[in-house]
């Protein structure tokens, strides 16, 4: 069978599927109407891979003395510059003794040696060489006068940066999955002793598969993480349909075996990493959550046939998100919460509107929770 094959059955079963689980009105509407992550072929993750939509536009900062207090200019322990990325980001490789190995870490220090910090989640595709917030989108550059260090972890494809039932076996390595652990006992202390980022003083952030990871981190552990923005997040994991979209969109990145991560559809780890079962642990934390109205918008212009093939896919997964965004907000309402919740008129799953959706809550709430202004280092 044919690689277009393929992609043709894989497009036609999430447009039944969404259909199925109720998150989308009629499958002929999805085209003029919602969506979720797009690439090379149908996925929950991070577009950044080849065939994938276009990047997010260059952003540009304010000016000013990037580095007044010399935090910028010094490389940490295992740390090397990214000659690409650049504005003071560093790659770090960071031990994880519950991985068993090394991992790398994207780190740009606060501005004015601020203890706050920024966790950014990647979605189902993450790479190994490089979190895709800082080529996909302009997190670096957005966030480059502001006071409070950007935390990028490299790697965790389909892993819902969640802590693994079984290894993983990626095209043949076996690997501990042990995400939760890393990101929540093992890269703070790191970034303590090195960075000055406090443990209890944090923001996370992420899209679409990290966006859910997002809020299921923040309810899990919420001394660390004091705010929470969620793009295009999939918000109900255990609602009809999804047990069996998510598995089927990892094994289609990753040809591993999906199981190994929460065990099968319906047992209690499913329900441990559903943002909406877990709504009551999540109204006491400040939360920005956007999703799109999965029309085609500004930054959707398909020009070649694989181009049109990821809008489509676009199309259909943020109807996913949408529909489960509104569930898990309607089921935050039915109590006081401290939750803001933007829906795009446009917008695919993307880039383009991620980057856009990280700048809004950047002022709306990232840095005011966070008391990270550019000021407040003076």
């Amino acid at each position: 069978m044919s690689q277009t094959t393929l992609r043709r059955k894989f497009a036609a079963g999430l447009t039944a599927l969404a259909t199925a689980a109720g998150l989308v009105v009629g499958a002929p509407a999805l085209v003029g109407a919602q969506a979720t992550e797009q690439g090379s072929s149908a996925s929950l993750g991070s577009a950044g891979s080849a065939g994938a939509p276009p990047a997010a536009p260059a952003f540009r900062p304010a000016g000013g003395n990037e580095d007044p207090r010399g935090n910028r200019g010094v490389l940490r322990p295992g740390c090397w510059y990214d000659e690409q990325a650049r504005s003071w980001v560093q790659f770090c490789n960071v031990w994880s003794p519950s991985m068993n190995r090394d991992i790398k870490v994207q780190v740009q220090p606060a501005r004015f040696n601020g203890n706050a910090g920024l966790y950014l989640l990647d979605g189902l595709r993450a790479r190994d060489d490089w979190n895709a917030w800082t080529r996909d989108a302009q997190a670096h550059r957005i966030f480059l006068q502001d006071n409070i260090t950007l935390v990028m972890p490299v790697g965790g494809q389909v892993s819902f940066y969640s802590d693994w039932d079984r290894p993983i076996n990626l095209g043949g390595n076996l690997l501990e999955y042990k995400w939760e652990t890393f990101l929540t006992r093992e890269l703070p202390v790191y970034l303590e002793r090195h960075f000055g980022v406090s443990r209890t003083n944090n923001a996370i952030a992420g899209l679409s598969m990290g966006g859910s990871a997002a809020a299921t981190l923040a309810a899990k552990h919420p001394t660390q993480f004091k705010q929470v923005s969620v793009f295009s997040g999939y918000m109900n994991p255990t609602a009809p349909g999804m047990y069996t979209m998510i598995p089927l969109a990892m094994f289609d990145e990753c040809r591993c075996d999906p199981f190994a991560m929460w065990g099968l559809p319906g047992s209690p780890r499913w329900g441990e990493h559903d943002p909406l079962l877990n709504a009551d642990r999540l109204r006491n934390i400040p939360m920005y959550v956007t999703a799109g109205s999965a029309i085609p918008g500004q930054y959707d212009q398909p020009s070649s046939l694989q181009a049109v093939f990821n809008t489509f896919n676009g199309i259909i997964l943020e109807g996913l998100s949408r529909g489960s965004t509104l569930a898990f907000q309607n089921t935050m309402n039915a109590a006081p919460n401290k939750a803001t919740f933007n829906y795009r008129t446009t917008g695919i799953h993307g880039w383009g509107y991620w980057n856009d959706d990280l700048i809004a809550a950047r002022s709306a709430q990232i840095l005011p929770e966070m008391n990270a202004f550019a000021w407040a280092g003076y």
